[in-house]
């Protein structure tokens, strides 16, 4: 059932999992047991970042909900290439409350499909304070960017949003008519909050939802200035880039062999991987390599999907035409060594200037940074932002930004990484207040 590309992706994604479970043995940890609603328990946020939330901070959900995936047909009028074949079809996820409800959107973060764990973990929260929950795909991933995308080079924030927009429209012409919507509200992590805040000013002038509330989970302020952390974690922490990752995962395998000495048996979840990180020898520049890694994995597929999409010859030559079993091995290595500068400079800024028009740099680093809708954001008493002071993905300048510009609808936690937090007790908790207080 898998083509060629989708193979060489999934492995690439088994070595991430192998980073995670064989790198994390070589962190340590030492931590006092806490109540299911006391403080976020680690205090590195790369490590949070990772981790995630160990089994006794995570809030209790709806078990056993009627999640339905559902199929779109595209919004766009584009020939699947071959080697593409296996991103079909255009995917959605919700669920639908039993009675008429207001329908929340939920904006998945970077390469991030419909299907993803977070989206799971956000419907169930919010479905279970009355809303009907529909969980879109980022337009960084590339069934997004095949059906739902009329530029498939994703970066532009305009573009993107007008993309999602339309996205949203048809996700909401797909409800049965007898799911009666009673209103709308929005929220989305990573890239995804802040396509959030720009699709609710879009909506302003749209028109089509008028959004009771809107939560931006861990957004980045300046995503420019965010992508190019990501990136230097990889570059000061992968020694050999694309061939350093075997010796990467390799050298975790001696913390991996002493967890399992006692006999466990093997449970891939956030909680092994807290005692992973609890139990073993300190080497903090391991885990900044798998949140870098992570980020650039994400880089790879959507820079090789933009490539072959617009005929770039940047990764894929112009004259090779891929066939649904070619190797990739060769433009799989261009692709993950392709910084987002070199995506930002070779892809992207290349895509908006062709055929003379003239787009600078500038611009579009400024397009997608959430100071230049300051009065905006502040003026709205229905848009909150949840963060943490440790992500990665800010500086503290931006931290102080989000803080004065939504005062008292910031809540920014002293500890939690980058989404590390989100399926705590107390984090569920926030969300849902927010979620189910009326409009102001």
């Amino acid at each position: 059932m898998f083509d060629a590309y989708e193979a060489r992706v999934l492995s690439m994604r088994i070595f991430l999992r192998a980073c995670l479970a064989l790198g994390l043995p070589l962190i340590a940890f030492v931590a006092v047991a806490q109540p299911v609603t006391g403080p976020y328990p680690i205090d590195d946020g790369l490590a949070a970042t990772v981790v995630g939330t160990p089994a006794d901070y995570q809030a209790e959900l709806p078990a056993n909900l009627d999640f339905e995936v559902r199929r779109l047909e595209p919004l766009v009028e584009r020939e699947t290439p071959p080697t593409l074949r296996y991103a079909r079809p255009l995917q959605y996820l919700r669920v639908v409350q039993d009675e008429p409800a207001p329908l929340a959107f939920v904006i998945a973060g970077t390469g991030a499909s419909a299907l993803s764990s977070k989206c799971v973990t956000l419907s169930s929260a919010l479905y279970e304070v009355g809303y009907s929950v529909a969980c879109l795909p980022s337009p960084t991933s590339m069934t997004f960017m095949l059906g739902a995308a009329e530029h498939p080079v994703p970066g532009r924030m305009r573009s993107d949003v007008r993309d999602l927009y339309r996205l949203m429209q048809a996700v909401r012409d797909d409800l049965d008519p007898q799911a009666q919507v009673t209103g709308y509200a929005l929220t989305g992590w990573s890239l995804g909050a802040t396509q959030a805040a720009f699709i609710a000013r879009h909506d302003e002038t749209a028109g089509e939802f008028n959004f009771s509330r809107v939560l931006l989970l861990n957004p980045a302020v300046d995503v420019w200035a965010s992508v190019q952390r990501m990136d230097a974690l990889l570059a000061e922490n992968l020694d050999g880039g694309f061939d350093g990752i075997p010796a990467f995962v390799a050298r975790g395998l001696g913390g991996l062999k002493q967890l399992y000495s006692a006999g466990d048996p093997l449970r891939f979840n956030e909680d092994f991987l807290y005692r992973a990180y609890r139990t073993q020898s300190p080497e903090r520049g391991d885990i900044a390599a798998i949140v870098g890694l992570a980020f650039r994995l994400s880089l790879a597929n959507m820079a090789f999907g933009a490539d072959v999409l617009t005929r770039a010859d940047v990764i894929v030559p112009k004259n090779v035409e891929l066939g649904p079993y070619d190797s990739l091995d060769p433009y799989i290595r261009r692709s993950f060594e392709m910084s987002f500068e070199d995506y930002f400079e070779r892809l992207l800024l290349p895509y908006w200037n062709r055929d003379g028009r003239q787009l600078t740099r500038d611009e579009l680093i400024a397009g997608s940074d959430l100071r230049g809708m300051r009065d905006y954001l502040a003026g709205h008493a229905n848009i909150g932002v949840f963060t943490s002071e440790d992500d990665p993905i800010l500086g503290d300048d931006e931290i102080a930004f989000l803080r004065d510009t939504f005062g008292e609808r910031a809540r920014i936690r002293p500890r939690g990484g980058h989404m590390g937090n989100l399926g705590s007790a107390n984090s569920i908790a926030a969300l849902q207040q927010f979620f189910a207080r009326p409009a102001p």
